[in-house]
């Protein structure tokens, strides 16, 4: 075989192996058929902020705004005096309680400042004495320690009954009141149930601050900072108070909690969906969500062009319900995309 016969054996391979199927990047359309087709055309634009995911979230109370009111002593709940939502001023009353263990501090009071006097009259006679030259100044100054001793008992003990700012009432009862004004945000027992001591009686909003709490996946924890903007679906937008860095063993996901302005319309224990997004790098276009199509296994938009639609690759780097954020050398901004039609665009480019 000669070499040029060679060369044109080749030429035939690589033309056959390179089909124009394969090749196929461009869609001629005109304007009538792509009005027909119903596609739909957005601008690219340079994308300000980067879309990095969209994530469940739930409404919680600003932890730093939530106080507990709790019984110092243990007992049984004789009263509830408050409701959930109900707004209460600051030492307002809560609850009563009635506690046997509060009788014996009670007791161990009043014991104790009876020792109090005894030895302050100790004390006193035996200091006299030494004054006096009639006894020893030893012996007062050991009278006056114990009388030390004894004081910071009675101290000890009055500290126990009034632990929490509580009002001791007759009968070993104690009344729990309002450490703070604020909003009543749920009620942790009720008439007649035992309770604990240091249990929580009634949980307290001091304010109308609101947080959600995320599970951050761990391909988006290194990427997340405080300061980055979250967007409720179809609510407010908030920022992102504190990213953590541990990671959970079961979940694989880190805490991620957002703040967001009050009077936001949302309430404690709402389920929402949050966009995540951050200030987007140089070079990064936003795109619509649904102008991204998964084909021949990379992401892919439809460009406009002269005579219809070509095939550019991009690549997404994040993505929520409206909006995705692509980079890619192919397409500019400025460009036309189709945003719908997809399916019809793409069905037309394998020839059906």
């Amino acid at each position: 075989m000669s070499q040029v016969s060679r060369l044109s054996l080749v030429l035939a391979i690589i033309a056959l192996a390179v089909s124009p199927a394969a090749l196929a990047k461009d869609i001629a359309l005109t304007p009538v058929q792509i009005e027909r087709l119903d596609i739909k055309l957005e601008q690219v634009r340079p994308a300000e902020v980067e879309t990095l995911a969209l994530l469940p979230g739930t409404v919680i109370p600003a932890l730093n705004a939530r106080i507990s009111a709790t019984a110092p002593f243990p007992g049984t709940v004789v009263q509830v005096h408050v409701l959930p939502g109900q707004k209460v001023a600051k030492g307002a009353s809560l609850a009563t309680i009635a506690s046997r263990d509060l009788l014996d501090a009670q007791g161990q009071l009043a014991q104790a400042e009876a020792e109090l006097e005894a030895a302050l009259a100790v004390a006193n006679r035996k200091r006299f004495l030494a004054d006096k030259q009639i006894a020893s100044a030893t012996l007062a100054d050991e009278a006056e320690a114990h009388v030390a001793k004894v004081r910071s008992v009675v101290a000890q003990h009055k500290a126990a009954v009034s632990i929490g700012g509580i009002e001791a009432i007759d009968g070993g009862q104690y009344v729990i009141h309002a450490p703070a004004e604020g909003r009543i945000a749920h009620v942790d027992t009720m008439p007649g149930e035992p309770i604990a001591a240091m249990a929580a009686v009634v949980s307290i909003d001091t304010s109308d601050a609101l947080w959600i709490d995320v599970q951050a996946p761990l391909s988006l924890v290194s990427e997340i900072a405080p300061g980055d903007i979250v967007q409720v679906v179809e609510g407010p937008q908030g920022t992102v108070v504190s990213a953590g860095r541990d990671i959970d063993k079961l979940t694989r996901s880190a805490r991620l909690i957002a703040s967001v302005p009050d009077n936001s319309g949302l309430l404690p224990g709402q389920m929402v969906r949050i966009t995540l997004k951050k200030t987007s790098q140089a070079g990064t276009l936003q795109v619509p969500s649904s102008a991204v199509a998964w084909i021949d296994g990379e992401h892919q938009v439809f460009a406009r062009n002269e005579s219809g639609f070509s095939l550019r690759p991009v690549k997404v780097r994040g993505r929520s319900i409206d909006t995705a954020t692509v980079s890619s050398g192919e397409i500019n901004a400025g460009d036309m995309v189709a945003s719908t039609g997809l399916p019809q665009l793409e069905a037309i480019l394998g020839g059906n």
